[in-house]
């Protein structure tokens, strides 16, 4: 079967992975992973923000999911996303932020062009996507 022209003109999106193995030091490692990632996709004007959000759903992934969470990066179609997987099934809850914490979901909505949860075999992935400037996409 001949492929479409819109099969052809969309090119596959960068993606790469990294797996929290240590929880004491699996933050700084992810960090460290992101913003090489980004840096080499030419996206520099979203590394801070998706070093802040990432920092957010691993968190709440090591804090209150199950298992080794994973980080995956992608880039395409103008824009980044951010997902991290967990073996619970339990969608994160998003409390009223204070001087206690809960901070952390409201960040990502005011900073993400969109997040959302979904179920991912046995558990989930929590997702959010930051605009990345075509200009940074087409080297």
């Amino acid at each position: 079967m001949p492929a479409t022209l819109d099969a052809v003109d969309t090119p596959a999106p960068l993606t790469a992975e990294c797996a929290l193995t240590d929880p004491a030091g699996g933050l700084a490692v992810v960090r460290r992973f992101a913003r090489l990632t980004l840096t080499a996709w030419a996206c520099d004007s979203v590394v801070d923000d998706a070093l802040l959000l990432l920092t957010e759903l691993a968190t709440n992934a090591l804090q209150h999911g199950a298992g080794r969470p994973v980080l995956r990066l992608s880039v395409g179609a103008g824009h980044v996303r951010i997902e991290v997987f967990d073996d619970d099934p339990a969608p994160p809850v998003r409390r009223s932020p204070g001087a206690d914490g809960g901070w952390g979901l409201a960040l990502v909505e005011r900073l993400s062009l969109a997040w959302g949860t979904a179920r991912h075999g046995l558990g989930k992935v929590v997702w959010c996507a930051l605009s990345a400037p075509s200009a940074e996409l087409a080297g």
